[in-house]
């Protein structure tokens, strides 16, 4: 229900949120054309990173802009992830989608989908969790040939 840091060297950096919009601690979050962070959706490629505070509409600052802390995943960073669909070794090395956003719920790497290939796995751990690295960060967004 969350992806989890579990190695390297958890780079952090602060964005801010769309105003009145929910963000689950331990959610992918990615930047919208607006330039303000949100949950990433399904097709969101260039991703900001891993959330690391929530955002509730019961928060005095639900309605604003404020800055919401994120974990900027780099090429060493691993999480833990779980999984919609049942995980297996053989989906090492391969690449996956991640589920619908509900609202304030963290997303899952579906292993059943392949069209926007978000996150590589690199570990297995059970049929429900696995270990990921982000493809595409906004990182890498800028960096020279």
């Amino acid at each position: 229900m969350a992806f989890i840091h579990v190695s390297g060297p958890a780079a952090t950096e602060g964005f801010p949120k769309l105003a009145s919009t929910a963000i689950a601690v331990g959610s992918v979050v990615a930047l919208r054309g607006s330039g303000y962070l949100s949950q990433a959706e399904v097709i969101s490629v260039r991703i900001a990173g891993v959330a690391i505070k929530k955002v509730a509409s019961g928060d005095d600052d639900f309605a604003s802009t404020t800055v919401v802390p994120v974990i900027v995943p780099g090429e060493e960073d691993v999480f833990e992830a779980d999984v919609t669909g049942t995980a297996t070794q053989g989906n090492v090395g391969r690449q996956f989608d991640l589920t619908k956003v509900t609202a304030g719920t963290a997303q899952n790497v579906d292993v059943g989908n392949t069209t926007y290939k978000v996150v590589t796995v690199v570990g297995f751990i059970s049929a429900s969790k696995v270990l990921v690295k982000f493809n595409g960060n906004y990182v890498y967004a800028n960096k020279a040939n």
